[in-house]
């Protein structure tokens, strides 16, 4: 142990260390914080590979009407880029499909041709073009089947009726008969 006038200065000077360092002005320690991280900007290439295959596996499901919207939010916000007008090519694409609640070829058909109406990328362009002549023939097809077909039910209905009128003819002339034959064999 220290003598005690040995323990005084030790004393003090631990007194004056404390002092000095209470009455320090405080100065403010400049709070740094690390910059977010920039997110990767994704290219409208890139991030039509992801919905190009969320639709066809919504399509897949017969979740159409999700692929749809899915399809039309992705052409909204990618404007006016090829991936854009790949998209609108794609709804016009499900309105054809007949599994869709909503597949109408005369739809499809006016949406292919609103597509064609503006500038397109000339890749979508040509798909259009060929896909839509090739429906524009299957619709005409169906539609002169479907002519067909009532055409024949009415000429079936018209044959049908003229042989009943035919068999009524004939049950008129075999009574007819079968009463001459009585009047004959009568004495």
């Amino acid at each position: 142990m220290l003598p005690p006038l040995m323990q005084r200065p030790a004393a003090i000077a631990a007194s004056v260390l404390l002092l000095l360092v209470a009455c320090r002005p405080q100065v403010p320690v400049p709070v740094t914080t690390a910059p977010e991280p920039e997110k990767p900007v994704v290219s409208p290439i890139q991030r039509w590979s992801g919905v190009q295959s969320s639709v066809l596996s919504l399509v897949g499901e017969n979740r159409y009407t999700a692929a749809d919207a899915l399809l039309q939010q992705f052409a909204r916000e990618s404007g006016r880029t090829a991936e854009g007008d790949r998209a609108r090519w794609w709804r016009a694409l499900l309105r054809a499909d007949q599994r869709a609640g909503s597949g109408d070829v005369s739809v499809a058909l006016s949406q292919m041709d609103s597509l064609l109406g503006e500038t397109v990328v000339q890749e979508v362009r040509g798909e259009v073009m060929l896909v839509r002549r090739s429906m524009a023939t299957i619709d005409s097809l169906r539609r002169m089947e479907v002519r067909r077909r009532t055409q024949a039910t009415q000429l079936a209905s018209e044959r049908s009726d003229e042989l009943r009128a035919a068999r009524d003819s004939m049950a008129k002339l075999s009574a007819e008969i079968e009463r001459l034959r009585r009047r004959l064999s009568a004495p």
